[in-house]
């Protein structure tokens, strides 16, 4: 039923609660229209004693006003299921005519009937009367100019109604029932904002927490995956961080124990030279590592405007003006907000290890509309196996074939490439390139907008 009513409901949250207000209105009218359709008409049946006589006294007037002949006609205009008036001609037969009651409330009816007309209370008779199949109907014979008697059959109530038991019950039940749709229909909408403030809460306690269903309004879903999308990004993080400290003791062990060596030997003259080496390796080590840090966690600069097809171009010179083999192809220029000096530097890594590990390399840009730019760094080197191509990104994991080629380097150039993407929004993701090599794909998202043609893009230096 749930299921049912969600789809009922508008996706978009906005649509959803004009539904409940839609939904509230239409049940208020139908209560209104049941209270009018049941109710009502009983209580108009019966007459307060004060309608009473005002309907009576003003017939007994107008019968009074017209000629005797028209005066049946006159009488059968008022008359009706619940309210049947009669006319009588002077009646010589005293025994149809209504005996006086002694009950308080008919008096009481009689006597102000008898004074609203300026009659004599003998000329008003009320008699109660199971006529109408009503415990409250009364029969009025109230005696005409000429000696003319007017006859009125109606309920008569009471002056102030008490014990509505039936009526109350029913108001009570569709009270209820409306209040409670209302609050079934606003739970159903209100449970997935619920739930997202405690998935909140959780996280911040345990990062590793499952992640939410997407689930409710259409803005609350994309809250929901942006949460989600954040969630898995910190874990990345953290798990990079962890690596990272791991890989760096794990590697700091190994100098650090020939050094030690040495030093008990007492061979420190004679290897100097290997302690220097270890030395140097170690301050690279530390160098590459802080640079990775920096590289995630400093943001000397703020996000700006650029050409991201100027940018590419420049990160493409960069690792030409260095001897490597790089064509760009890119369609017409599109300004994007981003980090320029991060985002040029992880764009040189990316470019720099296809022109390193490949004898040419491929850059190409263009823009998918509704998912933002499309970046392609293709080369024709050795490719990464399926099972490694996970791996590299994480900090100081170099495959076999990279540390052959490239005994110096420290394996942070594509994990510092990642962390910039993800921190402006895009993926980086790798494939097999035919009939050999590799393929970078980069999905920066439009996060100013449509894409719209630039200037000349400003100057970009070099990362450091």
């Amino acid at each position: 039923m749930r299921g049912l009513l969600r789809k009922l409901l508008p996706a978009d949250f906005r649509g959803q609660v004009a539904g409940i207000l839609l939904v509230g209105l239409v049940l208020s009218q139908a209560l209104a229209a049941v209270l009018y359709m049941v109710l009502l008409p009983q209580w108009q049946r019966v007459l307060r004693p004060e309608l009473a006589v005002e309907k009576v006294a003003m017939i007994a007037q107008l019968l009074e006003a017209v000629a005797s002949d028209r005066r049946p006609a006159f009488a059968r205009l008022w008359d009706e299921r619940s309210f049947r008036v009669t006319y009588d001609p002077p009646a010589r037969d005293t025994a149809r005519l209504p005996r006086a009651s002694t009950a308080r409330a008919d008096r009481e009816l009689r006597a102000e009937i008898a004074r609203r007309l300026g009659k004599h209370l003998d000329a008003v008779r009320v008699e109660a009367v199971p006529s109408l199949g009503e415990p409250d109907a009364k029969h009025i014979a109230v005696v005409l100019k000429d000696g003319d008697w007017l006859h009125v059959v109606t309920p008569v109530g009471l002056e102030v109604r008490y014990g509505l038991l039936e009526e109350l019950a029913i108001i009570t039940f569709l009270v209820l029932v409306t209040g409670g749709l209302w609050a079934w229909l606003t739970w159903i909408v209100n449970v997935p904002l619920t739930r997202f403030a405690h998935a909140a809460e959780h996280v911040g306690l345990d990062i590793h927490a499952p992640q939410m269903p997407e689930q409710g309004p259409a803005q609350l879903k994309r809250a929901v995956h942006a949460f989600n999308e954040m969630q898995v990004r910190l874990q990345r993080f953290l798990d990079d961080r962890t690596r990272m400290l791991g890989a760096i003791s794990h590697d700091l062990r190994t100098p650090l124990t020939r050094l030690r060596l040495r030093i008990e030997t007492g061979r420190v003259a004679d290897e100097k030279p290997k302690m220097l080496s270890d030395i140097e390796t170690m301050e690279a080590m530390l160098s590459s590592a802080l640079a990775f840090i920096r590289g995630l966690d400093e943001e000397p600069e703020g996000p700006d405007a650029v050409d991201l097809d100027s940018l590419l171009q420049t990160a493409c010179d960069l690792v030409s003006d260095l001897g490597g083999e790089v064509t760009y192809h890119g369609p017409a220029r599109y300004r994007y907000h981003c980090r320029p000096q991060a985002m040029l530097r992880a764009l040189t890594n990316i470019v720099s290890n296809a022109a390193k590990y490949g004898e040419h390399a491929w850059v190409s840009l263009r823009r998918q509309p509704g998912a933002g730019y499309l970046i392609e760094v293709e080369d024709d080197g050795p490719g990464i196996p399926d099972c490694e191509k996970d791996k590299v990104f994480e900090p100081f994991y170099r495959t076999a074939s990279a540390r052959e080629m490239d005994s110096q380097g420290m394996g942070l150039g594509l994990s510092i490439a990642r962390s910039i993407i993800l921190a402006h929004g895009g993926t980086v993701e790798l494939a097999d390139r035919q009939p050999m090599g590799l393929t970078v794909r980069i999905l920066l998202p439009e996060a100013s907008g449509p894409a719209e043609p630039s200037g000349p893009a400003e100057p970009l230096v070099a990362p450091s």
